[in-house]
């Protein structure tokens, strides 16, 4: 396991060094949120190309929030939709390194599910590493599921819309050309 982790984090470093000579390029993201029995579900799709004609193979890091309101997280999957295979990732203190692997002009997307253990009130989802990117998201279609025994009091972005139905409130966000300026912040009771 140790050996594990030596590997990933010198490949991150060499593959950190090459970050700027390649045309990896994050431009959609398609995401569930679930809140229930006291935890926050995350359930995406993530969205890469490759805009260069060299081959890409990069570390990239998948952050969690912290906060003393925040649990551990768990049962973290991701998947390579391309092969359909599970990936290996590397457990950093807050979050996960994995490896993108991309043709030249290719295009893939990978599944990203966890479970975050919750100790208050609120949820929170990672936006605003949007801007190491340097350009907005193309595309970003956000849902939040919950509950009727769930009084969400705030979320930081307005939705576009809700619905409910068999007792469950569905919140929908559909945003082209986004640069979020906060995290997805939900507060409920």
């Amino acid at each position: 396991m140790i050996l594990k982790r030596y590997f990933f984090l010198l490949t991150f470093i060499i593959l950190y060094n090459h970050l700027q000579s390649q045309h990896l390029d994050f431009y959609r993201e398609d995401l569930s949120f679930t809140i229930k029995n006291n935890h926050f579900y995350v359930n995406g799709d993530y969205y890469f190309c490759n805009n260069g004609k060299d081959s890409i193979n990069q570390v990239l890091f998948y952050p969690f929030p912290t906060d003393s309101l925040y649990g551990t997280v768990d049962s973290i999957i991701i998947i390579d939709l391309k092969t359909h295979l599970n990936l290996d990732f590397n457990t950093g203190k807050d979050g996960v390194y994995f490896i993108v692997k991309l043709n030249p002009y290719g295009a893939n997307k990978y599944n990203i599910q966890y479970r975050h253990k919750l100790l208050g009130n609120k949820a929170e989802y990672i936006l605003l590493t949007t801007k190491q990117w340097r350009k907005p998201f193309e595309q970003v279609n956000y849902k939040l599921i919950v509950d009727d025994t769930i009084n969400i009091k705030s979320i930081s972005f307005k939705p576009d819309s809700l619905s409910t139905t068999n007792n469950k409130t569905t919140y929908i966000w559909h945003k082209e050309n986004f640069m979020p300026d906060n995290n997805m912040i939900i507060v409920f009771k």
